[in-house]
């Protein structure tokens, strides 16, 4: 375990909040490429092998809004792809989060020091008679007091597996850009997919890290065939984030929007170079070779 992970170990956790109350609805932000886009759109982008791309996006689902999902995506063999770095899970179903300052609370921190902090904080909520949830302006969801016994104390895969479906997990910081080495395990994975899978990406508000992996799970389908241009617009018409529209008012994530927009564009020149070839060069390797 790295220093930084003892640290944050030892260390006074993040406020404990409850992200969605478990009520049957669908979360926040969820569409699909099915959805129809209309025709009036002007100018309407180029929606060739959108609806056949069999995925889906939106924030972070509670129990009730997971079968909800479900309907509404039909009988089909869904995967959950959690792309959220932050520890997080299920109590009585509701979605509840460790919130650090900017949802980073585990910046830095690999994958398995993440899995090993979300084990400790789950087992403490085992544990607790009862469990306090904090108030953060506009971040938190208010259920009027603790959580006593009976309390359903599960990850997000426990949850996920639960209902019979598969999951993923990629592990981003909010507000960032994918780390290259996640960019090459999720290629790798993507590449690994049967034809028949349904994704469904996640991450806490549905926004920039959904948005991000749709997109380049459709670059990697359609770079050459279809533009980046209208790859970017037709998800920005099923309800994802129009990556242009940027705050300098907010340096913090202006400064990182801007290096997230350079990465998508860059993908999708990945994607144009290693489409034929069926990505036989690694999204890395590719960066070195560029750069060189």
């Amino acid at each position: 375990m790295s220093q930084e992970a003892r640290e944050l170990l030892e260390s006074p956790k993040p406020p404990l909040i409850v992200d969605v109350d478990n009520t049957s609805k669908l979360p926040k932000k969820f569409r699909m490429t099915t959805d129809v886009v209309p025709q009036d759109t002007n100018p309407l982008p180029d929606l060739k092998g959108l609806a056949e791309l069999r995925i889906s996006g939106s924030g972070q689902f509670s129990h009730g809004g997971l079968r909800s999902m479900m309907q509404s995506i039909g009988d089909e063999p869904i995967t959950i792809v959690d792309l959220r770095q932050e520890c997080h899970g299920f109590v009585n179903g509701m979605a509840v989060s460790w919130y650090g300052q900017h949802n980073n609370a585990n910046k830095g921190l690999s994958d398995s020091e993440v899995k090993h902090m979300e084990q400790t904080y789950f087992q403490e909520l085992e544990e607790a008679e009862s469990i306090s949830f904090d108030q953060l302006a506009r971040k938190s969801v208010d259920i009027g007091g603790p959580v006593t016994s009976p309390k359903l104390i599960q990850n997000e895969e426990q949850l996920v597996r639960s209902e019979g479906l598969e999951y993923k997990r990629f592990f981003v910081s909010d507000h960032h850009r994918p780390l290259n080495q996640v960019v090459d395990a999720y290629i790798e994975w993507v590449l690994g997919l049967p034809a028949n899978s349904w994704l469904h990406f996640h991450c806490r508000g549905g926004v920039g890290r959904t948005s991000s992996f749709m997109t380049m799970f459709d670059m990697m389908r359609h770079a050459g065939e279809v533009s980046f241009e209208d790859i970017m617009r037709r998800h920005i018409l099923i309800g994802g984030k129009d990556f242009d529209l940027m705050d300098p008012d907010e340096p913090y994530k202006y400064a990182l929007a801007l290096e997230r927009i350079e990465f998508i564009r860059t993908f999708y020149e990945y994607c144009l170079d290693q489409r034929a070839s069926k990505f036989t060069k690694s999204w890395s390797r590719w960066l070195e070779n560029r750069s060189s």
